[in-house]
């Protein structure tokens, strides 16, 4: 599997955010970590990193959810800090669903 990384602009909502890894897992890839980064003009961001997949994995995914709240006795895939509406959120769960 290669991996790949992918600009989020630190300005979307969760929720878009949410939609753009979900893009990006459609063409054949997994959403694998975030982290702030600032890119080449200087703009503080989240550089998403993904694994692309041979094949379909086994079992299917469920589409990634970014959320600040853990629900109850929800694990989420990954945890971390990322850029939201131009906010750095310490702690975001990526949920699938």
């Amino acid at each position: 599997m290669a991996k790949y990384h992918v600009e989020l602009s630190g300005k979307l909502t969760l929720s878009q955010q949410s939609l753009a890894i979900d893009g990006e897992e459609a063409l054949g890839s997994k959403f694998v970590r975030s982290q702030i980064w600032v890119n080449s003009t200087n703009v503080l961001t989240n550089l998403v990193e993904f694994d692309e997949l041979d094949t379909a994995p086994v079992p299917m995914l469920g589409a990634p959810r970014l959320s600040k709240i853990l629900p109850a006795g929800a694990t989420p895939d990954w945890v971390g800090p990322m850029i939201v509406q131009g906010s750095a959120v310490p702690e975001v769960f990526l949920l699938r669903i």
